[in-house]
Parts: C-alpha cells; structure tokens; sequence
C-alpha cells in the first residue's frame, strides 16, 4: 500500500516539475528576447548569434526556473491531496504526514543535487561563452547606454592596455593593444591577436606582434615579431580573471582555486567568496524551497489553485529578495560571505521549522 501511494505521489509531482520547468523557461525565455530585440538590432547582430545567444541564455534560465518550479509544483500537490480528501484517508491509515511528502523531499534533494552538478558542468561555460557574444557586440553599452571601460587597462603612467577578451581557464588573452605615451604622443605600439601566460618565466608569450615606435610623429620602426615575451608591471592572470570574467563564468571548483590564489596576493575576496558560497547554497534552494513550500501548504484552510499559486508566489518573492539582500551585504562586507549566501536559505528554514511545530506537530 505504502509503495503505491509513493509511486502515485512521485509520478504527480515530477509530472508537474517537469511541466512547470517547460512553462517558466518559455516565459522567462521569450520575456528576455521582447526586452533584447532592440538590443540586437542596434548591435546589427546576425541570426546565427542571436540563436548562438539564446542557446547559451537556456541552461541559466533553466537554472532560475528549477526552484520556482519545485515550490510551485510542492504547493500545488498538497492542495490537490486536501482537496481530494486524500490526506485524510492517508491519516486515517495511521500514515504520518513526514512519511507522506518523503517522496516529494527525496526528489527535492536528487533535483538539488542535480542542480549543483548542472551549475558547475554547463551553466559555467555556457556563461562564459554567451559574455564573448555580448562583448563581440557591446550588448551590456546597449542595455544600459554606458560605455563600459573593462577592456582598457593602465599598466603604468605613461603605458595603457587594451584587451578585448580572456580566458581564464586557458589563461589567454585575445586582441591585445599596448601604447607607451609620452608628453599626449603615442611613442611606441604593439598589438597582437593572442598572448598567453607562461607559469615559468611569469611573463607573457606572444606568438606575433605587430610592433611601431615614432619619434616626433615620425614612424621611426615597424616590424612583425614572433614567439617573444613581454613582462608587465600590474598584469597577470589574477587581475584580468578579476577584470574580466564574474563568478557565474567558473564552475565551483575554479572559483574556489582562485580565491585561494587571490587571498595570497591580500587581495579583497569578499565578491568572489559569495559568488562561491551562492553556488552551493542556490544548488540546495529547490530542497529548502520545497520543504517550505509543503509546511505552508499544510496550515492552508482552504484548497483552491489561487491560493496556492499565490502562496508559491510569496515564498518564491521572499527568498529571492532575502537571496540579493544577503548577496549585498556580503559583498560590501557587512556580514560574512557564508552568511550572506546561506541567509535566504537559513530563513527559511526557520520559518518551516516553526510552521512544524506550530501546526503540524
């Protein structure tokens, strides 16, 4: 009897999941695509990027919809089983409430754990490579109307870098231009299309570049040079990882490494921390979520689709608003990374812990 009734449980709820993931993706997909359309026709993007773009935008849209659709789907199923009388002919069966939504709560960890695996295999590289599309058309300039200034670098007083792109993982950097200026005249120019860095000489390897130098306006040198390497003073790939690439761009693992090599430099970590910790503690927002979600559902006197829909719309608000509070306060370190990360989900956790004590057990 028992494996039926979790059979029949398993079956509606990871229906409704599933439904629920196709139908906030969809809205969450086409809402971003009314609100960029303006964006790509500035930027004259061509169709292939603008599909290239969406492909990438999935697996973080997918991300977001994946708590939503749990909680939604949790409420939804406890306000079926009330409406149905199906919790009463369970009780009356001697079966536990606990032993009832065990199903809905395994779920909710396997999804979690999933999600952690998903986040650090696909959604992290899938960033990285959509940021080479928005910067390829300065789609962030055409969103906001602001000019963005990360590519320009000032190494020293008189020498300035420009570096269109990088990567962390392959710590390569792409369309380099360096200019020596001296008294407002460039006396001295180098560009290249890639240089890497070189863990050994700490330095970077260029395969070619193109390097000019002037002497009072004049073209005095202008020589292609292959397979050199140039030292700069302020440089290296901790400071272009900081400059270019955010926390959503590595996968656990990487963010962590480089904290560790940041924290040897005395370098503020504080961003770079949270951005780890939220990777974590976001993975495990559907359990969470989902354990609050059944709890509230349960003290509900009535059973309609509205109330739940609205209960799954105020406890999905009150994380989300509790997740960017903490994310702030841990950011400009009023409260401790951990903390900060962990603060929407600690909340609610609270919060069912008193609804089970107060109405269920």
């Amino acid at each position: 009897m028992i494996k039926i009734i979790d059979l029949y449980i398993l079956k509606r709820f990871c229906t409704r999941i599933i439904f629920l993931l196709v139908a906030i993706s969809s809205i969450i997909l086409i809402t971003n695509l009314v609100e960029m359309i303006d964006n790509f026709i500035d930027a004259e993007m061509n169709s292939n990027d603008i599909f290239n773009y969406y492909l990438l935008t999935i697996p973080m849209i997918v991300s977001y919809a994946i708590p939503m659709s749990v909680t939604i789907s949790s409420v939804l199923a406890i306000l079926t089983y009330i409406n149905n009388n199906e919790l009463i002919a369970v009780r009356s069966l001697g079966i536990s409430y606990l032993r009832l939504i065990r199903v809905m709560i395994l779920v909710s960890i396997l999804i979690s754990i999933g999600h952690f695996y998903f986040e650090n295999s696909v959604i992290s590289e899938s960033n990285q490579l959509k940021n080479k599309i928005i910067k390829k058309y300065n789609l962030k300039r055409q969103k906001t109307n602001k000019i963005n200034n990360n590519n320009f670098i000032e190494d020293s007083n008189e020498k300035s870098i420009i570096i269109m792109s990088y990567n962390n993982k392959t710590q390569t950097a792409h369309n380099i231009t360096i200019k020596e200026i001296k008294q407002n005249n460039i006396i001295n120019r180098i560009d290249a299309k890639e240089m890497k860095w070189d863990k050994k000489k700490k330095m970077w390897v260029f395969k070619e570049l193109l390097e000019r130098k002037w002497i009072n306006n004049n073209i005095q040198f202008n020589k292609t040079i292959n397979d050199t390497s140039i030292s700069f003073q302020n440089i290296n790939p901790i400071y272009l990882t900081s400059e270019f690439i955010e926390p959503e761009e590595m996968n656990y693992y990487e963010l962590k490494d480089f904290i560790s090599i940041k924290k040897n430099n005395s370098a503020n970590t504080n961003k770079w921390e949270v951005g780890l910790h939220h990777k974590l503690s976001y993975a495990f927002s559907s359990l969470i979520l989902s354990i609050t979600a059944i709890l509230s559902s349960l003290t509900l006197k009535k059973s309609n689709v509205s109330y739940g829909i609205g209960l799954s719309l105020l406890i999905i608000t009150v994380y989300y608003l509790l997740l960017i509070v903490g994310k702030n306060l841990g950011i400009e370190g009023i409260i401790s990374p951990f903390l900060s990360a962990w603060l929407a989900n600690f909340s609610l956790l609270i919060l069912s812990g008193y609804l089970y004590k107060k109405y269920i057990f």
